[in-house]
């Protein structure tokens, strides 16, 4: 491989690694925001006579499509209800050529190069295992470098279960264990998933949650809850 490709690889590498940790970080801050956009919610349906239990009655069925669940008539935020329904999903299919979706896991059947590419993975995390795994820890390890090395194994397990090769690479790098050599093969794959991975960025910072945790002011975050009963209930405030 020359060197340009192994440049290119590197990076692509760095940019999936770094769009990983904003995807993770998008994701906490949905979490912890779902509590602070309920409270405002209802905090500015109480103050604007909106009586939640009836309109939640009235809008049962919609409440539930939305929400995917007919359990229950409670709204929750973590949800993740995208704030403009016609936001445009088309390229995001509901199970990925990639790796699937963990909230949405419909059986997919890898392509015969997907399938070469993750026994190449395989591999590699049974070399990375040789290094990592419980059973192979130095006894000479202090309890704080075991655990690192243990919660480096998890890891790398939920790597290869969920695809994500640019864990497994950067594991491979630190631990100098050697990487496939599949390097054209590593690099289309990488470029299909940078493509799946900004599109869900793009998406989880559609939702209420996310948008609420950038407003600044109360004004800003009152427009956001007529926005969403709107979008809920079809009723303007």
């Amino acid at each position: 491989m020359s060197n340009i490709d192994i440049i290119r690889w590197k990076r692509l590498i760095n940019e999936l690694s770094f769009l990983n940790e904003e995807i993770e970080l998008v994701d906490s801050i949905i979490y912890e925001y779902n509590k602070y956009f309920q409270e405002h919610y209802e905090e500015f349906c109480r103050r604007n006579e909106i009586d939640i239990d009836k309109l939640n009655q009235e809008n049962h069925e919609k409440i539930s499509e939305l929400y995917s669940s007919g359990e229950s008539d409670e709204i929750d935020g973590n949800k993740e209800i995208e704030i403009d329904p016609e936001h445009d999903n088309e390229n995001l299919p509901s199970t990925f050529s990639n790796r699937p979706d963990k909230k949405n896991q419909t059986e997919y059947e890898m392509t015969q190069e997907e399938l070469e590419m993750h026994e190449s993975f395989v591999k590699l995390f049974r070399a990375l295992a040789l290094k990592l795994h419980p059973d192979k820890l130095s006894s000479s390890l202090t309890t704080e470098e075991r655990d690192d090395m243990i919660d480096m194994f998890n890891k790398a397990k939920e790597a290869l279960d969920e695809r994500k090769y640019f864990v497994l690479l950067d594991l491979a790098s630190k631990f100098k264990v050697k990487s496939p050599k599949n390097y054209k093969q590593q690099i289309r794959w990488m470029k299909k998933e940078l493509k799946v991975m900004k599109q869900q960025v793009s998406k989880k910072k559609t939702t209420y949650n996310y948008s609420f945790s950038e407003c600044e002011t109360d004004e800003q975050k009152d427009n956001l809850v007529r926005k969403f009963i709107k979008h809920l209930f079809n009723v303007n405030v």
